[in-house]
């Protein structure tokens, strides 16, 4: 599988940004499967800040043009760092959390300034090649490969990203992206239906096989939110009909495929039993810790006992951090409860809810950018459908916030801007 880092026109400082995402990804593979030195992971946080540095070099020339919902980021940024000095925060924990959370920030600018829309297209091309190969990976993953009792065999099967836990989550962008991808092809007629129908079974049973039970959702939101996207004909929504009936088998068989597990996928693939799956006071594991959708209410109530300015501006950004080299007092005292595993839960803690309202504006507002550009610009239509899905992630898990699958949505992030950016150019040319 050959990784193009340089298309027809594109410049020294795109490869860069395109080394710097491929890097990303693949960064956790070559630590955990490949068995190199940990340290090869700071590489790509060395490869941000380059492409950070030739982007801002080049937008200095353009005196610094930059689209106003990046203030958003600023604000956030600003506003996390204050609380944690108010909250005498470690000064060694305040850079560790802007370090996991301002390098997405600076990628998302790097791809605005230096990347071009064959730039996107050569990355499609490429995730592509991923998800074709990853279907016998996933194969071998899950059926041919031992793993130590009491493991969660789901979390261990990514396809290309395989033998660290949590590698099914970049497996799962990869998914949505290549589905995305082939709904707009398919609703545009430039897809035919055999090629679609085959493009979906192939991401549905790799979910499987990868106990990606989030994917079955994604997977209805896509094709519910392209069939609007593109004003779906009435023979495609007859496809969309038989669609669905073909949908609640492929639910059966992911039941069935997983009936050895922990878990009981029977009961949760079911209204009642997914409310109560996301809800149960016990917590996702059962066990104490938080949920998905009751996690902020009990670290609210428990936590910080209803301290009106904890849960408007939290903590602190990084006063909620761990490593393998040092904790923060609050991880160490309640890292049991799970808070890490998803993203907004964290977010609260860390940046409180005005925290989370200004990070989720700036997705709502490149969201609309998206929709309001999508006829003219199709790779904006790619980038719109993938905010509905980022959105439903930042609840669902921490994919936003791990290298293998957080540069590549944030680059998803870039597209928009990058299409108005070059609109700009042909209109002042």
């Amino acid at each position: 599988m050959k990784i193009r880092l340089r298309t027809r026109g594109s410049s020294q400082g795109a490869r860069w940004v395109l080394l710097t995402l491929y890097y990303s990804m693949f960064s956790y593979v070559l630590v955990y499967t490949l068995g190199l030195p940990r340290s090869l992971l700071y590489i790509g946080d060395i490869l941000t800040i380059w492409s950070f540095v030739l982007a801002f070099y080049k937008n200095s020339k353009r005196n610094f043009l930059i689209p106003s919902e990046f203030s958003l980021l600023v604000v956030f940024m600003l506003l996390g760092v204050f609380s944690a000095f108010v909250n005498s925060e470690p000064i060694l924990l305040v850079v560790w959390g802007l370090r996991n959370i301002l390098r997405y920030f600076l990628f998302l600018y790097s791809c605005y300034v230096l990347l071009e829309i064959q730039d996107i297209e050569n990355v499609l091309k490429f995730l592509w090649k991923i998800f074709w190969l990853s279907i016998p990976l996933c194969t071998v993953e899950r059926f041919f490969v031992h793993y130590p009792a009491g493991t969660i065999i789901g979390d261990m099967v990514g396809g290309v990203f395989w033998n660290y836990l949590g590698c099914n989550l970049p497996l799962n962008i990869i998914l949505c992206i290549c589905i995305i991808d082939s709904a707009r092809g398919f609703f545009a007629d430039n897809i035919k239906l055999p090629r679609f129908v085959i493009t979906c079974v192939m991401a549905m049973y790799m979910a499987a096989t990868a106990e990606l039970k989030v994917f079955f959702v994604e997977f209805a939101v896509i094709i519910i939110v392209s069939a609007i996207v593109a004003r779906v004909k009435w023979n495609k929504v007859l496809v969309m009909i038989i669609g669905a009936l073909f949908f609640s088998q492929v639910m059966s068989l992911f039941v069935t495929l997983n009936a050895s597990t922990s878990y009981d996928y029977s009961a949760i693939f079911s209204v009642n039993g997914f409310i109560e799956y996301a809800t149960r006071q016990s917590g996702y594991n059962g066990t104490g810790d938080v949920n998905r959708l009751t996690g902020i209410a009990i670290i609210w109530k428990q936590l910080f006992e209803g301290n009106l300015e904890k849960c408007l501006f939290g903590i602190g950004l990084g006063n909620a951090e761990y490593t393998n080299f040092f904790a923060s007092d609050f991880y160490l005292k309640y890292g049991y409860m799970n808070y890490q595993w998803f993203h907004m839960i964290w977010m609260f803690i860390e940046n409180g809810l005005i925290g989370i309202l200004i990070y989720i504006s700036f997705f709502i507002k490149t969201l609309k950018k998206s929709f309001a550009i999508r006829k003219e610009d199709e790779y904006a239509s790619i980038a719109a459908i993938s905010i509905v899905i980022m959105l439903l992630l930042y609840i669902y898990n921490n994919s936003l916030r791990v290298e293998a699958s957080g540069y590549l949505m944030f680059m998803i992030l870039s597209v928009p801007y990058i299409c108005l950016r070059d609109r700009k150019r042909r209109y002042e040319r």
